[in-house]
């Protein structure tokens, strides 16, 4: 029994080990020079094992999005339990939403497609993202109890608000401080947050 749980372990290790490979050569170089080889090369293994445990870079990619959003969820999960006040949790949502994306732009990237780190399955299709959208949903229904049509609507344009400043905040970096754009973001999701009343 222990050998099985020995080699389930170093299973998950190796795993683990072929993720974080991605995430870094991707930190580094960019999604574009993430490959399965590449990734094989850098933990010494060969090309076939690491095929073993992701059947394609798609797959890999699919992974580290879906662990993202669930990473962010955690985070919405806690400010929930912290907060009362809805609009408080909604703020500070949006918060750890700018704080996530630049704090870990490579996981942003393929949690978004962007810079390309390019999922075939659209993120829309994602069980991880429409767990943490139905989390803000409910955030948002406890300012206003409406159809759910509305809360869709204004779901949607809080998250049209959030991703769109963050990515041009990601996008303007070289002409923009991130200082400055971060401020924009708070200022322009509080004034969000406050209409919901």
């Amino acid at each position: 029994m222990e050998t099985l749980e020995r080699k389930q372990r170093n299973r998950e290790q190796t795993r683990s080990g072929i993720v974080l490979t991605a995430k870094d050569i991707a930190r580094r170089e960019g999604w574009q020079a993430v490959s399965i080889r590449k990734i094989a090369d850098a933990i010494d293994y060969s090309a076939p094992i690491v095929y073993e445990y992701f059947d394609s870079k798609d797959i890999l990619l699919d992974e580290i999005r879906n662990d993202g959003f669930r990473e962010l969820r955690s985070e919405y999960e806690r400010i929930k339990k912290i907060y009362r006040d809805p609009e408080k949790r909604l703020f500070e949502m949006s918060v750890a939403q700018w704080q996530f994306a630049l704090g870990q732009p490579e996981i942003y990237q393929v949690m978004y497609n962007l810079n390309g780190a390019y999922c075939t399955r659209p993120v829309c299709e994602s069980s991880e993202m429409e767990a943490l959208s139905a989390l803000i949903r409910e955030i948002i229904f406890t300012f206003i109890p409406k159809s759910q049509e509305s809360i869709q609507k204004l779901y949607y344009e809080w998250w049209s608000l959030s991703h769109g400043m963050i990515t041009l905040a990601m996008l303007l970096r070289d002409r923009q401080s991130l200082e400055l754009s971060e401020q924009v973001y708070r200022d322009s999701m509080r004034r969000f947050v406050r209409s919901l009343r």
